[in-house]
C-alpha cells in the first residue's frame, strides 16, 4: 500500500548497449558497489516494464478468463497451464530454438575435438609448417588409419578430399581447429548464460503473474470461502507453490530435445563406429528414461504430501504469531513448541524422502556415463573392432553430451515439471473457488424513472451465508434509499444490521431477489483493520495522496491532535493490526480511510461505538451528519449505530430485527408508530453483531480471542480448521497517554544487520547446525571415494585402449613403423575426468 516505496534509480539494463547486454557488463557497477560498501534497499532500481506485476497479472488474468470460457463451453476443468502457455508462448518457443542451437554447438565442439585429436595423432614431428604443406603432410596413410581405426572421422586420402582449399586449411590444420574450438566454446558459453537468464526471467514472470492472479482472486472471494480457507494454505501458495515456476522451464525443452539428440548422436557414431553406437545409445536411454519417469511420479506424490504438511505448519505458525501475546501471558510456550515441532517433523520427513530421490537421481549420472561406455566398448570387442584412442575419444565426447542431456537435464526437467504441475493444480483449485456476487449498477431506465434520485434498491431479497441450511440470514427485504440521504440502521444485537451492509457489499450470497446500487461504495468496518505501515499509508490505502483532501479528512476525523502526539506524526509506523494505537485511534483511522476514498455511497458499520461521546459528536457533525463533509459531497450514507441521540438527524431510519426490516421511515414516522421504540433501542452499546462470522467460523482459534473471564477455558484447535479471515475480538480498553508514547517511541528504532567478512565462528555454527563432525567427515570421504571410483573406471578404459593398441600393433607389425607416444590417450583420459 506504500506508493512512496518505489525505487527511484533507473534500471541500468534499459540503456545498456548491445555489447553490454552480451557480456552482462551493465551489472558490474552494482556488483562493485556491493563488493565495496554492501547493498541496501536504496540500491534497488525500478522494475522493467515487462516485469511489472500489474502488466503480467493483467495478461494472465485475461488468458485465464478465456480459458475458463473455453472450459465451460467444452464441459471440462479449466487448466492454469493452458493460460500460462497462451500468455508466454512466444518466449517459450524462442527459448526452445536457442536450446536446440546450444546442443548443436556442443555437438560441433565434439566433432572438432575428435578431428583435432585425429590431427594431433598424425601430425608431423616438425613444429612449424605452412598450411599448404600441412594439408598434404597431415593427410596420413589410409592403411595406417584403417589399421588403427576402421571408421575414422576422416579417412579419405588427400586426392579424394574436396578441392575447397579454405575448408581444407581449416579442417585439417591443428591451429585453425584450435581457434575454431575456442571460438565456438566462447559462443556456446555466452549462449548458455543468456539462455539460462531468459529461462529464469520467464519463470520469474510466470511466478509474479500467478502471485498477482492469486491476490486478485483473494479480493474477490466470498466470506464463506474465506472462512473455510486455512491461512496456511494461502501463505503456502504465494510463498512456496509459485516459487516452483522459477526453475520449471529452465530444462523443460530438453524433454523433447532428448529424442532428437539421441537420434542425431546415434547417426554420427554409426558413421564412425557402426553397430556399437546403436547399442550404446539405446542402453543409455533405457537406463535413463524409464527410471526418471518412475521417479517423476514419486516426486509428484511427495510434492503433494509436502504441500499439505507445509500448509499445516505455516498455518500453525501464522496463528501462533498472531496470538503470541496470549501465549506468553498464559506461559504456553512449551505446549505450542511441541505442536510446531510435530508439524515440522512431519514435513521434514517427507522432505528427506524427496532429497533421497534427488540424490539417487544425481548419482545415476556417473553410473550411466561409465556403463554406457563399457557397453559400447564390449560390443565393439565382440564385433572384432579395434579399440583405439580415436575410437574411445569419439565415443566419450559424444556420450558426454548425450548423458548431459539424458542424465542431467532430462531428469531435472521431469522432476521440476512434476513439482510445478502439482503447484499449478493447487493454484488452479484455489482460483476456482466461489467468489462474491457482483452487485449490479442502476441502469438508465432506473435513472429516468427515479429522476436520478435512487442510490440503493432492494427488492424481495432473501440471503443466507449457507445456502444449504433452511435458515435465512435476511428475509424478504425491500428498501429504497435516495441519493444524498442519511439512512440510519438500528436494531438489537444479532438482528442482521451488519449482514445488511455485507449484502450491499456483495459479500452475503443472495438466494433470490434483486439488488441495484448506484456507482461506487466505500466501507468502514465495525472492527477496525490496520496493516503494518505508516498511519498515512493506512489512510490512503493505495489512493493518490492529495494534501488538501488528506488534511481536511484527518481534521474531520479528529486525528490532527493524535499526529502531534506521535513521534513522527502520520509517518509513525503502526504495529501489527495497529497494536501501538488505542481502540479509538484505530476506529478513527479506519473511518478516515473510508472517507478519503472518493465514492457516492458510504457504508459505516457502527464507527462511533469505539470513541468517547464528545469525539462521536465531532465525527457525526463533521463527517456523517447533515452538515458534515459527506453531506456536502451529496453522498449517500448508510449508518449502523446504537447512538439514539443521532437518529433525529437521519433522513431515513430502518429497524431490523431477526433478519427482517420491521419498520422504516422518518424519525417522526418511527416515533409515532405502534412499535416499542424505546425498548427496541435499549441494546448494548459496546459492539454490534457479526453473526455472519459466528455462523461461518465455529472453530475460531482461541489464540485470536481475549476472554473477558480469566477463568474461561481455551481450547486449541488444529490448523486444518483455522480460517483466513480475522476473528472478532472483544473491545480492548484504550491505552493511557504514557503507554501510547512508549509504544510510539519504539517506531524510531531501525533494524541493523552485521556487515563485513563472515567470521569463522559463523561458519562453524553453520556446519555444526547441519551435522556433526563425524557426519561431515563421512560425507567428504564418500565424495572422494566416488571420484576415485569414477577416475578408476576412466583409467581402466585407458588401460583397455592401450592393450588393444598393442594387440593391433603385434598383428600388423610388418605394416607399421615405430610407434610414437600416444599422447592422445592421455588427453582422452584427462578429458573423461571432467565430463561436459
Amino acid at each position: 500500500m506504500d506508493s512512496s516505496a518505489k525505487p527511484n534509480l533507473k534500471n541500468p539494463c534499459q540503456q545498456a548497449s548491445i555489447l553490454s547486454h552480451l557480456t552482462f557488463a551493465w551489472a558490474l557497477p552494482l556488483l562493485l558497489r556491493g563488493l565495496r560498501q554492501g547493498l541496501s534497499a536504496d540500491d534497488l532500481t525500478e522494475c522493467l516494464k515487462d516485469d511489472r506485476s500489474e502488466q503480467l497479472g493483467n495478461r494472465l488474468e485475461h488468458e485465464w478468463f478465456k480459458e475458463r470460457a473455453r472450459a465451460l463451453s467444452k464441459s471440462r476443468i479449466p487448466r492454469l497451464r493452458n493460460a500460462l502457455l497462451a500468455c508466454f508462448w512466444s518466449p517459450f518457443i524462442i527459448n526452445g530454438v536457442l536450446c536446440v542451437v546450444y546442443i548443436a554447438l556442443k555437438m560441433l565442439i565434439a566433432a572438432i575435438l575428435a578431428q583435432l585429436l585425429l590431427q594431433l595423432q598424425h601430425a608431423p614431428d616438425t613444429d612449424t609448417y605452412d598450411s599448404d604443406s600441412n594439408i598434404s603432410s597431415s593427410g596420413f596413410n589410409s592403411i595406417d588409419v584403417n589399421l588403427n581405426y576402421s571408421k575414422a572421422l576422416d579417412t579419405a586420402p588427400p586426392s579424394n578430399r574436396s578441392n575447397n582449399s579454405t575448408w581444407n586449411a581449416i579442417w585439417y590444420n591443428v591451429y585453425s581447429l584450435g581457434g575454431l574450438l575456442v571460438g565456438i566454446n566462447f559462443i556456446a558459453c555466452i549462449l548458455w548464460h543468456h539462455l539460462y537468464l531468459r529461462q529464469r526471467l520467464m519463470g520469474a514472470r510466470m511466478r509474479i503473474a500467478c502471485c498477482s492472479l492469486v491476490y486478485r482472486k483473494t479480493l474477490r472471494l466470498s466470506m464463506r470461502t474465506v472462512g473455510s480457507t486455512p491461512a496456511g494454505h494461502l501463505i503456502n501458495l504465494i510463498s512456496n507453490d509459485v516459487s516452483r515456476l522459477d526453475y520449471a522451464l529452465v530444462f523443460t525443452h530438453y524433454i523433447w530435445i532428448l529424442p532428437i539428440h539421441s537420434v542425431v548422436t546415434c547417426y554420427i557414431l554409426w558413421l564412425q563406429i557402426g553397430v556399437p553406437a546403436v547399442i550404446g545409445v539405446l542402453g543409455l536411454l533405457l537406463k535413463t528414461v524409464p527410471a526418471q519417469m518412475a521417479l517423476s511420479k514419486l516426486t509428484s506424490n511427495l510434492r503433494r504430501r509436502i504441500a499439505k504438511r507445509t500448509d499445516v505448519r505455516v498455518g500453525i505458525m501464522n496463528e501462533l504469531m498472531q496470538g503470541i501475546q496470549v501465549i506468553k501471558m498464559y506461559a504456553w510456550e512449551n505446549s505450542f513448541e511441541s505442536i510446531v515441532s510435530d508439524a515440522r517433523r512431519s514435513e521434514v520427513q517427507q522432505l528427506r524422502y524427496a532429497n533421497y530421490l534427488y540424490g539417487f537421481q544425481r548419482t545415476t549420472r556417473f553410473f550411466i556415463q561409465r556403463t554406457t561406455l563399457f557397453i559400447t566398448l564390449a560390443a565393439a570387442v565382440l564385433m572384432n573392432q579395434n579399440i583405439t584412442a580415436d575410437f574411445v575419444f569419439s565415443v566419450v565426447i559424444y556420450y558426454n553430451i548425450l548423458q548431459l542431456v539424458a542424465a542431467v537435464y532430462f531428469p531435472l526437467a521431469i522432476n521440476l515439471r512434476a513439482e510445478a504441475l502439482v503447484s499449478l493444480v493447487r493454484i488452479q483449485t484455489y482460483l476456482q473457488q466461489e467468489e462474491r456476487k457482483h452487485v449490479h449498477s442502476l441502469g438508465q431506465n432506473w435513472e429516468k424513472d427515479g429522476k436520478g434520485k435512487k442510490a440503493v434498491v432492494l427488492k424481495d431479497i432473501n440471503a443466507s451465508w449457507d445456502k444449504d441450511k433452511p435458515q435465512r440470514t435476511l428475509h424478504n427485504l425491500n428498501l429504497l434509499v435516495k441519493k444524498g440521504k442519511l439512512c440510519a440502521v438500528i436494531g438489537p444485537v444479532g438482528s442482521g444490521k451488519s449482514s445488511l451492509l455485507q449484502l450491499l457489499l456483495g459479500e452475503l450470497p443472495i438466494i433470490d431477489g434483486s439488488i441495484l446500487i448506484h456507482e461506487e461504495l466505500s466501507y468502514a468496518s465495525q472492527e477496525p483493520w490496520l496493516f503494518t505501515g505508516t498511519v498515512r499509508n493506512n489512510i490512503l490505502f493505495g489512493e493518490q495522496y492529495d494534501a488538501k483532501r488528506y488534511r481536511e479528512v484527518t481534521r474531520a476525523c479528529a486525528l490532527a491532535t493524535d499526529f502531534q502526539q506521535m513521534c513522527k506524526g502520520d509517518e509513525t509506523i503502526v504495529g501489527e493490526r495497529g497494536a501501538s494505537l488505542s481502540g479509538g485511534q484505530r476506529a478513527r483511522i479506519s473511518l478516515a480511510r473510508a472517507v478519503y476514498k472518493p465514492a457516492s455511497i458510504y457504508l459505516l458499520d457502527d464507527p462511533l461505538s469505539a470513541v468517547d461521546a464528545h469525539v462521536g459528536r465531532h465525527l457525526f457533525d463533521e463527517i456523517i451528519g447533515p452538515r458534515g463533509r459527506l453531506a456536502q459531497q451529496k453522498a449517500t450514507r448508510i449508518l449502523v449505530t446504537h447512538q439514539v441521540h443521532f437518529l433525529s438527524e437521519a433522513d431515513w431510519i430502518i429497524i431490523v430485527d431477526q433478519g427482517r426490516i420491521v419498520a422504516q421511515g422518518t424519525y417522526q414516522d418511527i416515533s409515532n408508530s405502534d412499535l416499542d421504540f424505546a425498548k427496541l433501542l435499549e441494546c448494548p452499546s459496546k459492539s454490534d453483531e457479526l453473526e455472519n462470522e459466528v455462523q461461518l467460523l465455529p472453530t475460531a482459534s482461541s489464540l485470536e480471542e481475549e476472554d473477558q473471564d480469566e477463568d474461561e477455558d481455551v481450547d486449541v484447535v488444529s490448523d486444518s480448521s483455522l480460517p483466513l479471515r480475522k476473528r472478532r475480538r472483544n473491545d480492548k480498553p484504550s491505552k493511557t497517554e504514557d503507554q501510547l508514547k512508549v509504544g510510539q517511541g519504539n517506531n524510531g528504532l531501525v533494524e541493523t544487520q552485521a556487515t563485513g567478512v563472515i567470521s569463522s565462528r559463523v561458519w562453524y555454527e553453520y556446519f555444526q547446525a547441519g551435522s556433526s563432525w563425524l557426519s561431515f567427515s563421512f560425507m567428504v570421504f564418500t565424495m572422494l571415494l566416488s571420484q576415485l571410483v569414477c577416475s578408476g573406471s576412466d583409467y581402466f578404459s585407458n588401460i583397455w585402449t592401450q592393450q588393444e593398441r598393442l594387440r593391433s600393433q603385434n598383428m600388423h607389425a610388418r605394416l607399421q613403423g615405430p610407434a610414437r607416444p600416444n599422447v592422445q590417450e592421455y588427453i582422452a583420459y584427462i578429458h573423461s575426468i571432467f565430463p561436459q
